[in-house]
């Protein structure tokens, strides 16, 4: 059979105003993020005689590069995360070395020099009074810093169901466009708006909570579904996370998700409460072991009235808590001399009470270290947690951008390449119109021969 020619020249014409629509979308689309470059998918059609039969439109075809998307929404993850913990500690640790403010290593030191000079004017009421001032505004000092590193928390917290909700709605929205996807598919309709809606939606999940998807835009969390299919399940948060409070769980509670397994905003958020819960822990021991052994000497003491066996501070039970002074301590109390016969010129056991901020091993936890010492190794440390959060942000985001620079390459809308490709298929169209016409005016050529 031979070929219609006219039919051939139509198909190119058709040819080139798909690429035409194509390129005007990439255009279009050249500044949204979440858009994959397009192309026309063009297939040659075959002609029983062995000569050209046209070309064919069979749709278009969405540039991908999976393995990037991947590595990019992983970057993602990281980079929230550690942006996320490090906005929690970074409060903490303002709170722990302030630059102006309550001080509890400026506390410390003041009540121990108070010692000091009570130790050489142990019968001098004013001296005394100091004394049980600067012992005040230890304890004051430890309880304002607790008080506030555990409102730290419970603020930072409070974010915490405003991102689970979050979450749970672009979840659904996942589950959603996955069945348009597939039903899209079963009718041969071309998806690619929505997979770049879905893509665009992994991205901010994988930001959220550290999600990753495969293919079929089936969401996980380390492991843990989230979306399947079209069914997407709901996240909740529970109140039993021992190094938080709270935790993330699915089916309202009945599956909990270990912090450590998550990533993005919440996982950073919840590591970085418990970070602070643990450094206020730390902190609430260190004053307690100070309070301590502060007692057991001032106990050994004798007052100026001959009292003996009296606690400086009061002690919650466990190790945690504001400690208090001991409201029943006064000046004539208080316990300068280290027995009753030195009185009231004995200083003694306020020099003892002052060597205690001299001396190393009374903390278990830093064995090596004076209670000042010990204080701003508490400091460093947490410090130096914050000062790698902000590393690994730094770390991630170029990451973050390298990939991103790559990926575009692939996936992203040249302006200069799609008006290159513009200006290709507008004179392919020329030129298939103009064959049209030829055969058009052949076609006319041999009917008026005819006649």
């Amino acid at each position: 059979m031979p070929v219609n020619l006219s039919s051939v020249g139509l198909s190119g014409i058709n040819a080139a105003e798909a690429e035409i629509a194509v390129v005007e979308s990439n255009i279009t689309n050249a500044s949204n993020p979440n858009y994959s470059v397009e192309s026309a998918n063009l297939a040659a059609i075959p002609a029983p005689d062995g000569a050209g039969g046209g070309v064919e439109v069979l749709g278009t075809q969405r540039a991908q590069a999976p393995f990037l998307t991947s590595q990019i929404n992983s970057a993602q993850s990281t980079e929230s995360l550690n942006a996320s913990f490090a906005q929690v500690a970074q409060a903490a640790q303002t709170l722990l070395a302030p630059s102006s403010g309550a001080d509890l290593g400026q506390a410390m030191q003041s009540m121990f020099n108070a010692f000091t000079n009570l130790s050489a004017s142990p019968e001098d009421p004013t001296v005394r009074q100091s004394a049980i001032a600067a012992a005040g505004t230890f304890a004051q000092t430890a309880q304002q810093v607790s008080s506030q590193l555990a409102s730290e928390a419970n603020g930072a917290l409070g974010g915490l169901s405003s991102l689970v909700a979050q979450v749970n709605q672009i979840s659904s929205q996942i589950a959603d466009l996955n069945s348009q996807i597939t039903a899209q598919q079963a009718r041969g309709n071309d998806p690619a708006a929505l997979l770049d809606r879905r893509d665009g939606l992994v991205s901010q999940l994988s930001q959220l909570i550290g999600a990753s998807a495969d293919s079929q835009g089936n969401v996980s969390v380390n492991g843990v579904p989230l979306v399947f299919g079209a069914n997407a399940l709901t996240l909740g948060i529970s109140g039993t996370g021992a190094s938080t409070g709270l935790e993330v769980s699915l089916a309202n509670g009945n599956q909990p998700i270990p912090t450590g397994s998550l990533g993005g905003q919440i996982g950073g958020l919840l590591s970085g409460v418990a970070a602070v819960n643990q450094v206020r822990a730390s902190f609430d021991s260190l004053v307690t072991s100070i309070a301590s052994a502060i007692n057991t000497q001032h106990a050994a003491g004798y007052g100026l009235d001959g009292s003996t066996g009296n606690a400086l501070f009061l002690i919650p039970g466990t190790s945690s808590g504001p400690i208090e002074l001991n409201p029943a301590i006064n000046v004539q109390n208080l316990a300068a001399a280290s027995s009753a016969a030195g009185l009231p010129g004995d200083g003694s056991n306020a020099s003892a009470i002052a060597a205690l901020g001299q001396a190393s091993g009374l903390d278990a936890a830093y064995p090596g270290s004076t209670f000042i010492e010990a204080f701003a190794q508490l400091q460093s440390d947490f410090g130096s947690l914050v000062q790698a959060a902000n590393n690994n942000q730094q770390q991630a985001a170029a990451t973050v951008q390298s990939l991103s620079t790559l990926k575009g390459s692939i996936t992203g809308v040249s302006l200069n390449d799609q008006l290159t490709k513009l200006i290709e298929y507008q004179s392919a169209l020329e030129a298939a119109g103009r064959a049209v016409q030829a055969v058009n005016d052949m076609a006319t050529f041999l009917v008026q021969e005819v006649q």
